[in-house]
């Protein structure tokens, strides 16, 4: 998950949502939209979450998750956003006056949320990426020794208000040209790390099945949430971007290839970290610190991992810090809005609140140790969001705008020909039933899990 910079204008909508122009072709629509997903939701939060919730067996349950729930959420919420011409308060206004507002209101607040330890996690990469350039890189461990993780959100909090009070735009831009050498270091990195002594363990694990992890509803919860996560569903991102979306698009292709073009990119991640993780006797299951620990150990390793470091710490920091800007950028709109805030007062009270917000996510990793039961804050904040509310927001932000926006509206906007596999006709329509049901069935697969 990497979320953009937008820009800025009088109208409230025109600020979650990229300029026209970006969107002149399909094409340039679906590479802007993998890389506005792509980010720290692939490099750090995908393994760690295979790591703990039993390697393969969490990878088939994720692509099933895409394939039948983030995929289809994809496009709806895509296709609202096309069809109302709006961000999430205005798309959801059209869903119903009154309280419509507020839902969208509420995915907004959950972006908040997300930004809060988000920006602890970019103050990482920021903390690697200056130690990396000093020759100095740090196991997680030493890292974190002190208050390094404190002061380092303190420090990026100040160019991310400076970034969104000015609405510089040629940070977005430099990203999307970055992006994919960050991608093509991990496809790098990824089959360097198979000649590792720990390569074969590494692959067992990770393409391993356990029957009982499988019927465990936390592993399904867990699946869904990463899928959601990764794709920005139930977030309002899908909605402000379909909302520039010109009429012609097919948003079942776009939307496919954005979804299965991230998953393989998550998927590479792991591939590229767990090798890792058994040749140096690192406890998979170790939590979000994992790529974190994991990664300085290869680099300080490998030949010209010192260079290689350099690199990839500088970027895996410019897509975590596009995505914090954006994220924020987001949250701006209501005060801007609703309040008749500046820009510049709408940025620092933003970056105020998620800075704090951000502060028991830091501490969790410093001596202090803040942690809820025996999980880290941060840790806690993500499963909470991450694997949490996004899926129920996913979900009830799909079954609304199925249900009550109009039916014909929204296949127009979904505007796909049917497509012939055999006997098996998928169309338009299999996608708004999906919206419509999907809290059904996802009910129903909790209590069979539950008793079986």
């Amino acid at each position: 998950m990497n979320f953009k910079l937008f820009r800025s204008s009088k109208d409230p909508v025109a600020d979650l949502v990229p300029p026209r122009s970006l969107w002149t072709s399909q094409r340039s629509y679906i590479l802007a939209s993998v890389a506005g997903v792509v980010g720290l939701g692939n490099l750090w939060r995908f393994p760690y979450m295979v790591g703990e919730n039993g390697g393969g067996t969490f990878i088939l349950v994720y692509i099933i998750c895409m394939l039948l729930m983030g995929i289809p959420l994809y496009i709806i919420e895509a296709g609202a956003g096309k069809m109302a011409g709006r961000g999430p308060v205005g798309t959801f206004r059209r869903v119903n006056a009154k309280w419509g507002p507020w839902f969208g209101r509420f995915l907004i607040l959950i972006t908040i949320a997300i930004m809060s330890y988000y920006l602890v996690i970019s103050g990482w990469t920021l903390g690697y990426a200056v130690d990396s350039v000093g020759g100095n890189l740090k196991t997680f461990k030493d890292f974190t020794s002190g208050f390094a993780s404190l002061w380092y959100l303190l420090i990026i909090a100040v160019p991310v208000f400076w970034i969104l009070s000015k609405g510089l735009k040629g940070l977005e831009q430099m990203s999307r040209f970055l992006l994919p050498l960050l991608v093509l270091i991990v496809g790098g990195l990824a089959v360097y790390t198979q000649t590792l002594s720990g390569a074969s363990e590494a692959r067992d694990f990770y393409f391993n099945f356990d029957p009982a992890r499988f019927m465990d509803v936390n592993t399904w919860r867990n699946a869904a949430g990463q899928a959601f996560y990764s794709l920005a569903i139930g977030m309002g991102f899908l909605i402000a971007y379909g909302s520039y979306v010109p009429k012609q698009f097919n948003m079942i292709t776009t939307s496919a290839a954005v979804a299965l073009t991230n998953s393989g990119i998550s998927i590479t991640a792991g591939l590229m970290i767990f090798p890792i993780v058994f040749t140096f006797g690192i406890a998979p299951d170790a939590g979000s610190e994992l790529s974190f620990t994991a990664l300085p150990r290869l680099f300080l390793e490998i030949p010209g991992g010192f260079f290689i470091g350099i690199a990839f710490y500088m970027l895996l920091m410019l897509a975590a810090f596009t995505s914090c800007v954006g994220g924020m950028a987001v949250a701006m709109v209501p005060l801007q809005d609703e309040f008749k805030m500046t820009k510049r007062k709408a940025a620092l009270a933003v970056t105020a609140v998620v800075t704090l917000l951000g502060i028991p996510s830091a501490l969790s990793f410093t001596p202090i140790g803040l942690s809820l039961g025996d999980r880290p804050f941060l840790e806690m904040v993500d499963q909470l969001t991450g694997s949490g509310v996004i899926v129920v927001a996913g979900i009830a932000g799909a079954a609304l705008i199925t249900w009550l926006l109009p039916r014909q509206s929204m296949l127009d906007s979904i505007n796909s020909p049917n497509i012939k596999l055999g006997p098996i006709v998928f169309s338009a329509s299999w996608i708004v039933q999906i919206g419509r049901y999907l809290p059904i069935a996802a009910a129903l697969l909790l209590l069979t899990m539950f008793l079986v």
